[in-house]
């Protein structure tokens, strides 16, 4: 579930007045299906948002979500399948991993709380920390508190169980979601945005060709933005952490990257890459000189992950696919290649 769900779900179901269970991934070990700081919303009535495993668990958690929301008290379920003997649960996963999960109540007279602080702190392009209480001895601060950004609650390594004589807290990092700016509203980009926005991603889609924007197929991106090439700076130091040039046009490409070349360091964004051959990329830097060497290094292009693409929707996968391997600072190998 990206950030975007679950704060959806969240300000729904707050709306709605009715209690319901938040549960967090505190502890894993082993292959598991998720890692610590993921989260799952469960109603009483079993509904919920978010998948914890490949769906093998979550019947069993909506009956312990369900005892919570009735009880109140916050209860730490464990589910371990390193054992062949799993079937001890009575699903036979023969994962061989193992998750300890904290569920706690959420509702009104606890002013929504954790989430409340949790989904504020998502909403946003910065980077937070949060811990969340698994055990306590301490009666002042109780299982399920929560700090967001204390700075006597970080921890050097993330994510992390850490624990002291009397209290446990898992502590993780607040990632903001993804904000991809396509500069170029062509044909091609359609199935950009509709990739991006089902994993959550924030899609702003801008052109200088009014025709192009207000074509229709671009009614899922969160913005549409009529844009002069040459002035564009306001729009890219609107917060994007992944920004492409698909204008395929490449007097309007060269005035893109001209610009973003002169970004500061601390507003550039992680992935920038560009659509076209290797030569076309060289052309455009090469016209722009000095200018675009501090770009050189960082411009990605031909864009994607080579996975054989031959149409719109693939060249889409491929590229929503790379960008997702950078800003996880990840290899994008195939896994049954990886250690």
């Amino acid at each position: 579930m990206s950030n975007r769900a679950l704060i959806d779900t969240f300000n729904k179901w707050r709306d709605e007045g009715e209690a319901f269970a938040l549960v967090t991934v505190v502890e894993t070990a082993g292959s598991t299906y998720s890692k610590q700081g993921r989260h799952l919303l469960i109603r009483s009535n079993g509904e919920h948002e978010g998948l914890l495993s490949g769906g093998c668990l979550e019947g069993d958690l909506a009956q312990h979500a369900r005892a919570v929301i009735e009880s109140g008290e916050p209860k730490v379920v464990t589910y371990d399948m390193r054992d062949d003997a799993d079937d001890l649960w009575g699903i036979g996963l023969g994962c061989n991993g193992m998750m300890r999960m904290l569920v706690q109540r959420v509702a009104a007279d606890n002013n929504w709380e954790p989430l409340q602080m949790l989904t504020a702190a998502m909403n946003t392009t910065e980077t937070h920390m949060a811990a969340l209480i698994v055990e306590s001895k301490e009666p002042d601060t109780p299982v399920g508190t929560c700090w967001v950004d204390n700075n006597s609650m970080v921890s050097s390594e993330l994510p992390t169980l850490k624990q002291n004589t009397n209290v446990t807290a898992l502590h993780w990092k607040i990632c903001p979601w993804t904000r991809l700016l396509l500069l170029g509203a062509g044909p091609d980009a359609v199935p950009v945005v509709e990739s991006a926005r089902m994993l959550g991603w924030e899609v702003t889609v801008a052109d200088h060709r009014p025709h192009y924007i207000d074509s229709g197929g671009f009614d899922t991106a969160d913005a549409r933005l009529q844009v002069i090439p040459a002035d564009i700076a306001a729009v890219l130091n609107l917060g994007f952490n992944a920004i492409v040039v698909m204008s395929h046009h490449l007097e309007t490409d060269r005035l893109y990257l001209q610009q973003l070349a002169a970004l500061p360091v601390d507003k550039q964004p992680d992935y920038v890459g560009i659509l076209g051959p290797p030569a076309r990329k060289q052309k455009l830097l090469d016209d722009l000189g000095d200018t675009g060497q501090g770009l050189a290094n960082r411009l990605r292009g031909p864009v994607g992950l080579d996975l054989g693409a031959d149409s719109p929707a693939t060249i889409a996968l491929s590229l929503i696919s790379e960008i997702q391997a950078v800003l996880n600072g990840s290899s994008g190998n195939a896994l049954s290649n990886t250690p």
